[in-house]
C-alpha cells in the first residue's frame, strides 16, 4: 500500500469564499497539469467546499494557492470532486491526509 502525503492545516475559515475553504500545505507537493497541460508543482492549496446555488448538490474543490492564502489559479486540482463537503474526501482522492500540525 502506498504511504500518503501529509495536508497541514495553516488557515481555516478563509474570507471571501461561499462555504467552507481552508488553506493546507501539502508534504510532500502535489504534482498536477494546469489547464495549458503544464506540470505545476503545489506546495499550498486552498480547499473549498460549497453547496451549488443552481442546483441541489455540493463540491469541495482543490486550488493551488500561495503560502499567504490567495489562489494562485482557479483551475481544479486532482482530488476536486462533486458529491461531498468533506475537506478529508477530496484531499484523500490527491493522495493526502489531513495531519494536525
Amino acid at each position: 500500500m502506498m504511504s500518503k502525503g501529509k495536508a497541514t492545516l495553516l488557515k481555516d475559515n478563509l474570507d471571501g469564499f461561499r462555504g467552507h475553504a481552508a488553506l493546507y500545505k501539502l508534504d510532500p507537493p502535489l504534482l498536477d497539469r494546469n489547464w495549458d497541460d503544464e506540470v505545476g508543482r503545489h506546495e499550498f492549496v486552498i480547499v473549498s467546499a460549497t453547496t451549488l446555488l443552481w442546483s441541489s448538490g455540493c463540491e469541495t474543490y482543490i486550488f493551488p494557492a500561495t503560502q499567504d492564502g490567495k489562489v494562485s489559479s482557479w483551475g481544479e486540482l486532482t482530488g476536486s470532486m462533486d458529491g461531498t463537503l468533506d475537506h478529508a474526501d477530496a484531499l484523500g482522492a490527491a493522495g493526502y491526509e489531513i495531519v494536525t500540525p
